[in-house]
């Protein structure tokens, strides 16, 4: 086998043996001339996914130049691709993470104004639909206690009940809404007696 003739083209059939020189030839230059963009890793797999395809295409594949010129230009695109695609995955990764935390500080009720507005108007609606499902009475002394702050002696007084009494509405009205807003964790300790 003429081995200058093999280093010049590729063998129009499979032949392992013509590869073979191919590869001792060529994969320490293009591994050196590689690393000049790439880390050793990257550049190995390059190289062994270009001699795949030169084995797979081996009839098809039409050179113009010499396979020399072939074959580094090709380690010299897929190095370019390589550093381009690593790039905008990096480019992506950083991008992603600043848009996750920024959207996460923007839709944090503390973080966000207008957010922790309309999260206290809907839990405000949310607790004032709870409190006027109370019974009557049990409302009314809830109210008073709650949001009048009166003691339960000046509510037993004005309503003509027993402190007893109105301590048993309160009771009440605490366990009802504690049930009603059982998914509103955050608040329950407002609703603690």
């Amino acid at each position: 086998m003429n081995l200058n003739a093999s280093l010049n083209r590729l063998p129009e059939q499979k032949d392992r043996e013509k590869f073979n020189v191919i590869f001792r030839e060529y994969y320490p230059r293009l591994l050196a001339y590689g690393e000049l963009f790439l880390d050793r890793d990257s550049v190995e797999d390059i190289i062994q996914d270009l001699m795949v395809y030169l084995w797979d295409n081996a009839g098809s594949i039409t050179i113009h130049t010499s396979l020399e010129s072939y074959l580094f230009r090709s380690v010299y695109r897929a190095c370019l691709n390589r550093i381009k695609s690593d790039k905008i995955r990096e480019t992506y990764k950083k991008n992603q993470a600043l848009a996750t935390t920024d959207e996460v500080r923007y839709y944090d009720p503390e973080e966000n104004d207008v957010i922790k507005r309309l999260f206290s108007l809907e839990l405000g609606r949310e607790i004032e639909d709870a409190i006027a499902a109370l019974p009557e009475k049990c409302r009314e002394v809830f109210i008073k206690s709650y949001i009048g702050n009166q003691k339960v002696k000046e509510i037993a007084a004005e309503l003509n009940i027993s402190e007893r009494t109105a301590e048993a509405h309160i009771y009440s009205a605490l366990k009802q809404l504690r049930n009603k807003l059982k998914d509103k964790f955050f608040i329950l300790p407002f609703l603690l007696p």
